[in-house]
């Protein structure tokens, strides 16, 4: 019985998509429903009022009803929704004539409305169908004013009686109408629930393949990036006139190719919401900016393009900002700067303080940017082809983030002789502390003898360390996992350790803290380098006894620096037994 019924209510509904199929369905549930009704309230009333034309009405009303089925099995959907419509009006003026009622023409209405807007799913024609209902129940007001149908009921008690008997039907097609759209709406809302947990699947997966991926790219990419330093450390290389512009452009590309991995992952990041976390610390404006713009001035060089800073009197020696995304914000607008700069030209990167605001502004003397990109400069994947520094286009958009993140706000500027990307962030600045001013040169070190253990699971990243170290003289010690580089520091006694944070059959967080707890190593001071910079990574191999912690791409120079702490002070040299551990910190 079910099967049957079912089978009919779905009659049409072949090679149709889910949303007329919907309809299709709606216009043979209430079709089915109202030949039952007609059927067999047309033989009650037949059997009360003893009219021939009562039983010949509902005949031709049940055989309307069948053939709005039959339109739908034939493909005419439209014509069926209408006519089911058009039978039901017409069922509403004939019986609320008959019957002397006015009562169930309104809530026929309610049901007819409804049904307007499931059999119909352009508004053109519900707007008709909810006309065509209007027009009815006018009709039906007029009737009952201004009789035109004659009643076959006379007494009070019959007309009283029989509506009563009609009112049941009426109120079946309105709650057939709400269990309708009951159940389209729970269907939709499953639809939309599984949905959501694919895309919350796809999403959970493609965040872990780019993290897997990233992770796999870096390995290469931070070998490529330390062979370029390497050529450019090298003497033959600095004095042949052939061989430098290819180690810069090496350098260059590598530098490039290693931000653009990062902004991917970010974008990840930002998706997954993992990267919304504000680490505020002190922070010495000045110098922190000039550092920044010394690690640009390599790829500047390649332009023959000079990065000048510029900072105002009244600007605070300290303030009080995450650092790490405030260095990604300064140094994604230094290398968009440095990418459309003209050749032979400046950067300025320039900090001052207005109305309780910190300003970070970048400008460039490249072409400017054309006044129809600028409303979408900073949307995700907007890029412009640019010989080696070519990006994703998602540089400015990471940088929008984290100026959003950190409470601020980022606005660009462009004419013809170039573009100024300007941030506006709050002001909150530290107990004032003298800041670092300008040092001596550094006297050289010689770290002949120095001997370094370095835990590496890379291969080529183990050996460019190890080029690079052995050029300052150092002896050199290769571990591929923190277990292995545990025995070679207890049998070799290393100066300094240099560990990954990654690594296999043991990490490196796992590394430092075994080197803590014993005796003969305790004191060794130990450099972190690693890939992953926000995940709060920093602080918790700090915690577990790291004196330093550098990102990859390890830059040599900033590597030389850290070095120089420990391996020329007194404190950092072998003590029986004595543990020295200078103040731990990020670079």
């Amino acid at each position: 019985m079910m099967t049957a019924i079912n089978k009919i209510v779905r009659t049409g509904t072949g090679h149709v998509d889910e949303i007329t199929e919907n309809s299709i369905t709606a216009v043979n549930r209430f079709s089915l429903v109202a030949f039952g009704l007609v059927s067999i309230f047309g033989i009650l009333f037949f059997a009360l009022t003893r009219e021939t034309q009562v039983l010949i009405a509902a005949f031709a009303e049940a055989v309307a009803f069948v053939g709005m089925i039959w339109l739908n099995r034939a493909g005419k959907h439209l014509a069926a929704a209408y006519g089911t419509i058009l039978t039901f009006n017409a069922s509403l003026i004939y019986y609320s004539g008959i019957l002397a009622a006015i009562v169930e023409v309104h809530l026929a209405f309610i049901f007819l409305f409804g049904a307007s807007l499931l059999f119909f799913q352009q508004d053109k024609h519900r707007i008709i169908s909810i006309a065509i209902t209007a027009l009815t129940v006018l009709v039906c007001e007029y009737n009952h004013s201004y009789p035109f149908i004659d009643p076959l009921l006379k007494t009070t008690g019959e007309q009283l009686l029989l509506r009563w008997v009609a009112r049941p039907g009426i109120i079946i097609l309105d709650v057939l109408v709400i269990w309708i759209y009951k159940q389209q709406n729970e269907a939709a809302l499953g639809k939309l629930r599984h949905r959501t947990r694919e895309l919350e699947a796809a999403n959970i997966s493609k965040n872990f393949f780019i993290r897997v991926t990233n992770h796999e790219l870096k390995g290469p990419l931070n070998a490529i990036h330390e062979i370029s330093q390497t050529m450019m450390l090298n003497d033959d290389v600095e004095d042949n006139p052939s061989l430098k512009p290819l180690a810069e452009d090496l350098y260059t590309a590598s530098n490039t190719a290693m931000q653009e991995v990062t902004n991917v992952l970010d974008m990840s990041r930002i998706e997954a919401g993992s990267i919304n976390q504000i680490d505020n610390a002190p922070l010495h404006i000045r110098q922190f900016l000039v550092n920044l713009a010394k690690v640009h001035q390599y790829t500047a060089n390649r332009k023959a393009v000079s990065i000048v800073t510029e900072f105002q009197e009244k600007l605070p020696a300290t303030i009080i900002s995450d650092k790490a995304k405030l260095a990604r914000i300064t140094g994604n607008l230094l290398v968009n700067a440095i990418k459309f700069t003209a050749h032979k030209s400046r950067v300025t990167l320039r900090a001052y303080v207005k109305e309780d605001r910190l300003y970070i502004a970048v400008k460039d003397q490249g072409k400017g940017i054309a006044p129809e990109k600028l409303s979408t400069i900073f949307d995700p994947f907007e890029t412009e082809k640019n010989s080696l520094i070519e990006g994703t286009g998602l540089g400015l958009f990471i940088t929008k983030h984290f100026v959003t993140l950190l409470g601020g706000q980022i606005a660009v500027h462009s004419t013809k002789d170039g573009t100024t990307f300007t941030v506006q962030l709050p002001l909150k600045t530290a107990q004032e502390a003298p800041p670092p001013g300008p040092q001596p040169a550094p006297a050289s070190i010689d770290y002949t003898g120095k001997r370094i253990l370095i835990c590496e699971d890379n291969q080529m990243s183990q050996l460019y360390l190890a080029k690079f170290l052995e050029k300052k003289g150092c002896t050199t010690f290769l571990a591929d996992d923190g277990a292995a580089g545990l025995e070679l520091a207890q049998k070799e006694l290393p100066d300094l350790v240099i560990v990954d944070s990654h690594m296999p059959v043991m990490s490196g967080k796992a590394t430092i803290e075994h080197i803590r707890q014993h005796p003969r190593l305790r004191h060794l001071p130990v450099i972190v380098i690693s890939g992953d910079a926000y995940t709060g990574e920093s602080e918790e191999l700090l915690m577990a006894g790291a004196n330093e912690y550098l990102t990859k791409p390890v830059n040599f120079k900033t590597l030389h620096e850290a070095m120089r702490k420990y391996l020329a002070s007194p404190a950092a040299v072998h003590a029986s037994n004595k543990a020295i551990r200078p103040p731990a910190q990020t670079i």
